[in-house]
């Protein structure tokens, strides 16, 4: 899944995202770790709305607009493609 990253990156528990092609480091909140980690495992997007509901015991329509709103974000940071 890491396929559509644009770098390689590490991700620490506290939630600091490192960018090994630009040397750039992100924050994350907690959800966004866990989506992050969860797409670095290679969880399958189609499969991210589900683990986020399970994780953090919210309804899916929550769910759908946090990882709706990460992948943007992600795209604006040109994390991904």
């Amino acid at each position: 899944m890491d396929s559509f990253l644009h770098s390689e990156f590490t991700l620490s528990e506290s939630g600091f995202l490192f960018d090994h092609g630009t040397g750039l480091t992100y924050t994350l909140n907690e959800t966004g770790r866990f989506i992050f980690q969860k797409i670095q495992d290679g969880s399958h997007a189609n499969n991210l709305v589900e683990l986020v509901t399970s994780e953090f015991e919210v309804a899916e329509d929550i769910a759908r607009k946090d990882v709706d709103d990460f992948f943007r974000q992600l795209k604006e940071a040109r994390i991904i493609h």
